[in-house]
């Protein structure tokens, strides 16, 4: 007997105490006539009747999913155990990635250099910058002044001068030496060749200092004149920028260092599990040391949200069933658990099972509880039709007559007798039913749970 209706029968015995009569007779019946069975009183009340279309299956996730390493390695951490709930993107698994990570901080340095640069070539002009360069070409247009002015043309003009002379020094001591009368001793005569000789060597220094004077000032003042073209250009390209193509090469550096650093975090991401999505670790197959290889499963993880029951309603009683309405799930294991859920779909295509015709239905779980594991045995129920604040009586205190399609009670007379009475039901629901017609608020019913016929206790 449930706890309400023993509430309900004491209300009963409470109200009825001043009526002597029904409750010695009740007593004297149950002791004389029926020690052995046992009865239960019902006083009729008003409730809700709920019809339900109910069906049989097992708790299932949407998906479950095995988690591998794209790369082969070493087992450096394990974070999660098998039982955790995990949300999408969480840490499971870590293998040794020392070498990846110091790529990876490479990768990143090398693409800091490079966006240094480049923002430094982006840089506004610099006023300090121009007026160096400034400097720089008043200095070289100094240089070359310097170099124009330490050899002027008189020195030329005079080394010319020179020259003039030395050649005609030689020239004489040659004609000297050709005329010189014959019948001389010889050292008048060797005389007059080092006088030649003498002459030519003068001659030749003569013309090298002239032409050191003429080259020497030509190539430096090249020299200076290059410098000073080369200061006037730096000048322009500071006071200009940088050109479009250094613009481009930079950003094209920049583009590649991090082109570099996705490369080395992608490498180093795949030393990493993580769950794709929401959901309970299911099973975990790698140990700490372990070395894994992209073809084994290291995690499986398992999608609880929502977790789903799959049953199959008869055809006579889908046609009562929409997608989208209200259920409810009870599990064998959890007992007195009753969890919300919804209809998600009904399959188009029936199934046929030694000729009884069934419809698949999926019921999604609307509640979280993490005692609810899958793989439990559940029954999913939709209410299909339900009437409010009726007479109500369970069914257990009604006898249907199917052939005659009628429905009888045991009532308890005001004297304490049963009388068994004809009454109209109405909707008829899985554990109680409605009274349209034949009882009243708190008629008091009887049942023998013994499974014996009450007119066999009492006499009737």
């Amino acid at each position: 007997m449930s706890a309400r209706r023993s509430l309900i029968m004491l209300a009963i015995i409470v109200l009825l105490m001043p009526v002597c009569a029904f409750s010695v007779t009740a007593a004297q019946m149950m002791r004389n006539r029926a020690p052995a069975q046992n009865l239960q009183f019902y006083a009729v009340q008003q409730g809700d009747v709920k019809v339900y279309v109910t069906g049989i299956g097992t708790v299932e996730a949407n998906s479950v999913a095995n988690l591998t390493f794209s790369r082969p390695g070493r087992v450096l951490e394990i974070i999660v155990q098998e039982g955790d709930y995990v949300s999408s993107g969480d840490l499971l698994v870590r293998l040794e990635n020392t070498s990846e990570t110091l790529s990876y901080e490479r990768a990143l340095l090398s693409l800091k250099l490079a966006e240094l640069q480049r923002d430094e070539l982006l840089k506004p002009v610099d006023e300090d910058a121009i007026r160096i360069a400034e400097a720089n070409l008043q200095s070289a247009w100094g240089a070359y002044q310097g170099i124009q002015n330490a050899i002027t043309p008189e020195d030329i003009q005079a080394a010319e001068l020179r020259y003039q002379q030395a050649l005609q020094a030689e020239t004489d001591a040659i004609e000297a030496r050709t005329s010189a009368a014959g019948g001389q001793v010889d050292q008048a005569y060797a005389l007059l060749d080092a006088q030649v000789g003498a002459a030519s060597f003068n001659a030749e220094i003569a013309r090298l200092q002239l032409e050191s004077l003429r080259n020497g000032n030509s190539g430096s003042l090249g020299v200076a004149y290059s410098r000073v073209l080369q200061a006037e250009r730096e000048l322009d390209r500071i006071k200009a920028g940088p050109t479009q193509a250094e613009i481009d090469q930079a950003e094209i550096a920049v583009e590649q260092a991090q082109s570099q650093v996705d490369a080395a975090l992608q490498t180093l991401n795949e030393m990493k599990l993580v769950a794709p999505f929401e959901g309970v670790i299911s099973r975990v197959n790698v140990e700490v040391g372990a070395v894994v290889i992209s073809s084994i499963s290291a995690v499986q993880i398992t999608d609880v949200t929502p977790l789903h029951v799959d049953v199959q309603v008869d055809e006579i009683d889908i046609r009562e069933v929409e997608a989208g309405m209200d259920a409810r799930v009870e599990l064998d294991a959890l007992t007195g658990l009753e969890l919300d859920a919804h209809i998600d779909r009904i399959a188009l295509v029936p199934t046929n099972n030694n000729g009884i015709i069934s419809y698949d239905v999926r019921v999604n779980l609307t509640t979280v509880d993490p005692r609810v594991l899958v793989g439990m045995t559940a029954e999913a129920g939709v209410i299909v039709d339900s009437v409010e604040r009726v007479l109500v009586v369970p069914n257990e205190y009604i006898r249907l007559d199917r052939q005659r399609n009628q429905a009888f009670v045991n009532l308890v007379a005001e004297d304490g007798s049963l009388q068994e009475i004809q009454i109209e039901l109405g909707l008829q629901g899985d554990e109680v039913s409605e009274v349209k017609a034949g009882l009243e608020v708190d008629d008091v019913l009887a049942v023998n749970l013994g499974g014996d016929s009450l007119s066999n206790l009492f006499g009737g």
